[in-house]
């Protein structure tokens, strides 16, 4: 998919919330100047600043044919419920928009496109998770590599991987330094236009998938930055952080972490971060060196003081680069990877 200048109504029927509506979320935080309005009954007559607390005016309406008033050219479904299946009542409405002419895109696990009432739209619709055709095992292309390549971990999974990664993009580019983001989930290719839902590709072709995708824009830009999936040390998402790790096949890592979190939602305790850091240097050095050069904090439970004092704790734990790239973002963590990846830069 490309990824020209969209007009969006995002579809959020009664979920849009800070945790309930991730895929609206992200485009918002990340394409808000392209999302014309958002479709929630519950919450019709506010703005996206009001429920969410950041994304400006933008409207909310009660239904989609409100919101064809404001001239949107795609929806994009924003919301994933637990098993990644449509809702019932949604399908008129999403009709509504297809039959005036709109791009619909969604990333349920429930394909669009093969649902009885909207197959003969099928050249509108976009289902994200759906696994490109032609998978193969991964067949060790980093060898050959023009870009060098980035990977976003976890030291737990739901901690801010693709936040980190889009906001790292946006900060080595105001540095000078231009990088391709790869979506590796169904919000991440939406804001993207690019990517593979690895959580839906067979297992033993996430590897090859992931290869695939940095193969399509190999040497388009001095850098790709991938977005990472689960962690290695979460018994339930590890298999996925794998297939990410040696499909990838980085140069550097940056670690998202939630200094406040002790336990994951399986209640494992967590491992400490200098344990989780030289966990993925070896996971990699079988390949070759791959050092994790930052941190990015994820603290949407601490006040801007509250992070600032955990950036100072990491950082004496673990020497690193460390930031909070959302509440302060200070461009350390951007400004170390231009250091070590591309000395020739700072010539």
């Amino acid at each position: 998919m490309d990824q020209k200048r969209r007009r969006f109504v995002l579809y959020a029927q009664n979920r849009l919330h800070p945790l309930g509506s991730k895929t609206a979320n992200g485009l918002i935080r990340f394409r808000q100047d392209e999302v014309s309005v958002i479709v929630d009954a519950s919450k019709a007559g506010q703005t996206a600043q009001d429920v969410l607390g950041y994304g400006g005016y933008i409207p909310i309406v009660a239904h989609i044919s409100e919101a064809l008033e404001y001239q949107p050219d795609t929806l994009a479904v924003g919301v994933a419920p637990i098993g990644g299946a449509i809702k019932p009542e949604w399908i008129p409405e999403i009709k509504t928009a297809l039959d005036a002419g709109l791009n619909v895109w969604a990333g349920l696990h429930h394909f669009l496109g093969e649902i009885d009432e909207l197959q003969k739209y099928q050249h509108l619709i976009w289902d994200v998770r759906k696994a490109p055709p032609g998978l193969k095992v991964a067949q060790g292309h980093w060898r050959e590599r023009k870009s060098k390549i980035i990977l976003t971990v976890g030291s737990d999974s739901n901690v801010g991987k693709m936040t980190t990664a889009l906001t790292l993009q946006k900060q080595l580019k105001e540095i000078g330094l231009d990088s391709i983001f790869v979506g590796t989930g169904q919000t991440g290719m939406m804001i993207s236009g690019r990517g593979v839902a690895v959580d839906a590709v067979v297992s033993d072709f996430v590897n090859g998938a992931t290869e695939a995708e940095i193969d399509k824009v190999d040497g388009q830009a001095p850098l790709i930055i991938v977005e990472g999936q689960g962690a290695v040390t979460h018994l339930g998402y590890s298999g996925v952080t794998m297939g990410l790790i040696h499909g990838a096949m980085p140069d550097a890592f940056v670690l998202a972490h939630q200094p406040s979190r002790l336990i994951d939602d399986y209640d494992h305790p967590l491992p400490d971060l200098p344990y989780v850091i030289q966990l993925h240097e070896t996971l990699m050095s079988p390949f070759k060196p791959a050092r994790v050069l930052g941190i990015n904090l994820y603290s949407k439970d601490m006040s801007l003081e509250e992070s600032q004092q955990a950036c100072e704790s990491v950082y004496e734990k673990t020497g690193l680069a460390v930031e909070d790239m959302v509440k302060s973002p200070k461009r350390i963590v951007a400004e170390k990877i231009l250091r070590d990846l591309f000395p020739e830069k700072n010539m």
